[in-house]
C-alpha cells in the first residue's frame, strides 16, 4: 500500500483551466509541451515563449476530464492569461483562473499498514510531478473549490526538493524574458518537443538543439559553508560564469555558463560565490559532459 506523506503546502501557485473543442490544438499550437504525451495522472513542464525563444511564462500543465489545468506562479497568471487571449483569434476555447486555489506537495511513500489516502473527487485534482526524480514520488493536490488562501506557506520545504532535482522556476532562478528553455534544462525533463510541429519561438529553440549551442545550464550548487542569498553572482579570476539561484543552507540552483564552467572544472580553477567555493552536480533527471575530469557526472 501506498500513503501521502505531507511536505507541504504553497500559496504562490494560480491554477488555470483551458477547455472547449480547440483547446488541445491550440495548445499544441501554442506552448513548448507535446500535450498528446501527458496522461490524466501527470503534469508536465510547459512553458510559452517569445518568438524569439525565450521563456516568458513557465509552469506545470496536466488533463483530466476533458480540461487542461496549469500551475503557475500567481504573480504572472494574470499576464499569461491575456498573452493567451492574444493568440486565441476564433479558437473556441474557454480560459479560466481558479480563484484561491490550494496546492499541497506530498510524497507518496509504501507502506505495510492500512493508512489514510488522498482521494479525488469533484473538488480535489491529483497529479503526478514529472519534474522530479521517480524516487521522490512527488504528487501536488490541488482544492478547487477551496476559496480560502493557504494558512501556512510551506515553500522552504518545496525549494529544498526544487534543489535536489535541480528544478529551477521563474522569480527566484530565472526573471521571465531572460532565459531559453535549455537553459533550464526543459529539452531534458519533458517540457520541450521538438517533434510536434511549429509553436511560438519553436524555430530559435529547434536550431539550439540541432547545433547543440546551449549556453547555459541549470545545475546543483554545493558548499561546506552556507550559501549567500539568491541573486549572488558566481565567479572565477574575476569573471562572472554565473548566478545563484533558490538557495537552501549549503545547497542553491546554480545558473551557469556550461562551457565556461567547464573549461574552468578542467583547469582546476575554483568557481566561488562571494568567495565561498562551490561543487557542482547534475541534476538526476540530467546527463551532459560537465567535466572531463569527472565524465561520469
Amino acid at each position: 500500500m501506498t500513503e501521502n506523506h505531507h511536505l507541504g503546502q504553497l500559496n504562490d501557485r494560480a491554477l488555470i483551466t483551458i477547455s472547449g473543442p480547440d483547446s488541445g490544438h491550440f495548445l499544441q499550437n501554442v506552448i513548448t509541451t507535446d500535450i498528446k504525451k501527458i496522461s490524466e495522472e501527470d503534469m508536465l513542464p510547459g512553458a510559452l515563449l517569445s518568438p524569439h525563444g525565450k521563456v516568458l511564462f513557465d509552469f506545470l500543465i496536466g488533463y483530466h476530464n476533458g480540461l487542461f489545468f496549469i500551475d503557475i506562479r500567481s504573480a504572472i497568471a494574470n499576464a499569461f492569461i491575456r498573452r493567451l487571449n492574444l493568440y486565441r483569434l476564433r479558437a473556441n476555447i474557454e480560459i479560466h483562473e481558479k480563484k484561491h486555489a490550494i496546492v499541497d506537495i506530498f510524497q507518496e511513500k509504501l507502506i505495510k499498514h492500512t493508512s489514510s489516502k488522498t482521494e479525488k473527487d469533484d473538488s480535489t485534482l491529483i497529479f503526478n510531478d514529472k519534474r522530479v526524480n521517480k524516487k521522490y514520488n512527488i504528487i501536488r493536490t490541488y482544492y478547487i473549490k477551496n476559496q480560502e488562501h493557504a494558512a501556512v506557506d510551506d515553500t522552504e520545504t518545496w525549494d529544498i526538493i526544487r534543489i535536489e532535482n535541480g528544478i529551477a522556476e521563474s522569480g527566484t532562478d530565472f526573471e521571465p524574458g531572460d532565459v531559453f528553455p535549455h537553459d533550464i534544462n526543459y529539452d531534458k525533463i519533458n517540457g520541450l518537443s521538438f517533434e510536434k510541429g511549429c509553436y511560438i519561438g519553436q524555430e530559435v529553440i529547434s536550431r539550439i538543439q540541432h547545433r547543440g549551442t546551449a549556453r547555459k545550464r541549470v545545475l546543483i550548487a554545493a558548499s561546506s559553508s552556507f550559501l549567500p542569498r539568491a541573486g549572488t553572482v558566481i565567479e572565477a579570476e574575476g569573471s562572472r560564469v554565473g548566478v545563484l539561484g533558490t538557495v537552501a543552507g549549503t545547497k542553491a540552483i546554480a545558473l551557469v555558463r556550461i562551457g565556461q564552467l567547464k573549461a574552468l572544472t578542467d583547469a582546476g580553477i575554483p568557481v566561488t560565490a562571494q568567495g565561498i567555493p562551490l561543487a557542482f552536480s547534475l541534476p538526476p533527471n540530467v546527463y551532459f559532459i560537465l567535466s572531463d575530469r569527472e565524465r561520469e557526472l
